[in-house]
Formats: C-alpha cells, structure tokens, sequence
C-alpha cells in the first residue's frame, strides 16, 4: 500500500548499542524534546543517558506526563508547555509503549503548525488534515518499551477526543519516525497484564494484516511469521516475566507485525475496539482482541487463504484454545469482565463503523452483525 516498505531506520539491539546509536542519530546539537512517562524512566534508568545527551551538546527538555490514551487536550497542552518555556525542538524522542510514540508523532506534525494550540485547532488540523501541508515536521525517534503496538514502523498516531466521543488520526507519508531502536531487555519484567494487552494488540495487527482487503504476498508472509512468534512467545514471556529468549521473540513479532499492518492497515476488530476503549476505558490490546475469535470464523468464510494462518494455532487445538489458554492466566476476554452490559452494546455498534477500518475487513459487516459479534463475546 505504502511506498516504500519500511522507511524507518530499525534496529534490534542491546541497551548499551541502542543508546549508543540513537546518540550517532542526533547529527549535530538538536533541541531535543524527550518524552518518556516518569516509570519508565525510572524502570530503565535514563538519567545516565540523558546525561549523556547534554554531553554531546543537545539541550534536552524531559516530558514525563504521558497519558495512556493521548487526546486532543493532552496535545494541547503540551504543546502550549513547549511555548511557555519556551523551547522549541529540533527533534523528538519517545521512549515508551504506542501512547508515547503517538503523542510523539502529534507534537512533530503540529508544532510548528500551530501557533495558538487549543484543543480545538488541534482537533480542527487532525480533522482537516491541515498537518499534509507544506510545512517543517520534526524528526521523530522512538525506542518502545512493549512489544505490541507497531507505532515505531508505522505512519499514524491515533490521537482521541473525547468531547466529541471519537478517535482520530493522524495520518500522513512524512509521519514515520526516521528511527526506531527495539531493545527487548527493555520489555524484561513488564507486569502481566500489560504484556498480554500489547502482545494481543501485535497479533491483532499481524491477523488483521493478514486478512485486510489490501493483503498482499509479503504482508501476509510477514503478517504469518509474526503471529507463530507471538504464539510461542506470548504465554512464555506471561510465565516467566525475565524470559530473555521470550521478550526477544516478542519484540520481534510485535515489529513484523507492525511492518505488515504499516501495509494493510488493520479492519474490523480495532474498528470496533475503539468505542470499547473510548466509552468503556477496555485497554486497547484487550479490546482489539475481545472480538478477534469472532471476525476470525467469519471472515475464514470468504478468504480461503485463512487456512494457513488457522494451522498456526493447530498444535495449540486451535485459535480459541490457545487465546482462552493465554489470555485466561492474566484477563478473561469478555466485555462483561470490563463491566460492559448488554443495554450498552448498541451505543459500542453505532460507533464501531471507522472509514479505513471497518470497510478494510473482508467482510464489511452491518450494524446488526456487529450486534451479534458483541453479544458472542459479552
């Protein structure tokens, strides 16, 4: 779908090589804008490298207030934060999970776009599209700190507003980052639940890529290789949370899949996530995946190269299996455990419909057949 394949500068590395290539990145001093929520920095100890840093002549600005689902006022704000300071950078550095990286991507599409940065200008350019303008976007670098959202190789940010009840995107050719550093070690010790949210949302991205309308031969090779490293490293990584073998495969598959779906895009399981996660507060990896069984039978019906990617899970007795074996150490998959009752489920049905999303599934389903898909899976 996207020219070419993947323009980012990836690399798969150690810590120290990582901190030492994203340091050879920064070509000449920049005004460095650093966002990396205050546990993750603590949890990997990025006052040595951040150091490090000034030490090379960068003026670094440390942001630690990452919200889990950025909306438009969070980018409002930090913007205006940028402008009080003032400080305006030169480059942008993420170090987190997708929240992170996305609210990365937002503040390099719109910062110098926006002169007074009110949530409604910056729901206006999001909408609009005002950011594809002919205008200086900064560089971004991502190091992710879970294995699962893909945002590292990708061109979008899903940025939310809530006001209007509905997510947003950003999306556009310049919005990759110019580098993405994946270090697995990072991801060493990461609580359950959040390694099963982020690794369901990796192979979300890696079957969704593998069915989307706009599949295609590498995408889905990519797509397939992704979802048998993630169905081995998953439950693995979730029993033994050091598992240094378990994270690697995981960081690995969870950026095969992100290149597969940088593709494709995703369809109707994040269509109908996103209600889920707007309305309900459902972490957007268990979200995606709570209607991942369901999409998965039906859309088998009319892609028959489905097959192969059912045969991954046959060793496991199957798809559902295997997701019920997983998911059930950590989360049950249903919306009842999210306190998701049945006088909710068509307010989530009228929601579910995203243009790019639901129309890039096989199937596009009715608002009645997402009626059934919600009820199977309350």
């Amino acid at each position: 779908m996207f020219q070419p394949l993947c323009p980012v500068d990836v690399r798969v590395t150690t810590e120290a090589d990582g901190r030492r290539a994203i340091r050879d990145m920064l070509s000449g001093p920049q005004r460095l804008l650093v966002l990396a929520s205050r546990s993750r920095c603590a949890d990997i100890s990025l006052t040595s490298f951040l150091t490090a840093l000034q030490g090379d002549g960068h003026a670094i600005q440390l942001i630690t207030t990452v919200p889990p689902n950025p909306d438009v006022d969070a980018v409002a704000a930090l913007l205006n934060r940028l402008k009080e300071q003032p400080f305006e950078p030169t480059a942008v550095l993420a170090i987190g999970g997708g929240s992170c990286i996305d609210l990365g991507k937002a503040v390099c599409a719109l910062q110098t776009l926006l002169p007074a940065p009110t949530a409604e200008a910056v729901r206006n350019a999001i909408v609009d599209k005002a950011y594809t303008a002919a205008h200086e976007i900064l560089p971004l670098l991502a190091m992710p700190t879970t294995a699962g959202t893909g945002s590292e190789v990708t061109r979008w940010a899903t940025i939310w507003d809530p006001q209007e009840k509905r997510k947003l995107s950003i999306d556009h050719a310049q919005g990759y980052p110019k580098a993405a550093v994946i270090i697995p070690a990072w991801t060493e010790g990461m609580p359950a639940a959040l390694t099963l949210s982020t690794g369901l949302d990796a192979l979300t991205h890696a079957m969704e890529a593998y069915w989307s309308v706009r599949r295609n031969p590498v995408s889905q090779a990519m797509a397939l290789q992704a979802a048998e490293k993630i169905r081995d490293a998953l439950p693995a990584a979730l029993r033994n949370a050091a598992d240094a073998q378990a994270r690697q495969a995981m960081a690995i598959g969870s950026l095969m899949a992100g290149l597969a779906f940088a593709q494709t895009r995703t369809t109707a399981c994040h269509s109908i996530s996103y209600p889920l996660t707007l309305l309900h507060g459902i972490p957007h990896g268990y979200a995606a995946a709570i209607t991942l069984s369901s999409v998965f039978k039906r859309n088998a019906k009319v892609v028959p190269e489905l097959e192969a990617l059912q045969a991954v899970f046959d060793e496991a007795e199957g798809f559902d299996a295997w997701l019920e074996d997983t998911a059930g150490r950590v989360q049950m998959l249903r919306l009842s455990a999210f306190g998701v009752t049945e006088a909710d489920l068509p307010a989530i049905a009228e929601a579910a419909f995203t243009q790019g999303r639901m129309d890039n599934n096989p199937i596009v389903f009715t608002p009645q057949e997402v009626m059934e898909i919600l009820l199977e899976n309350l």
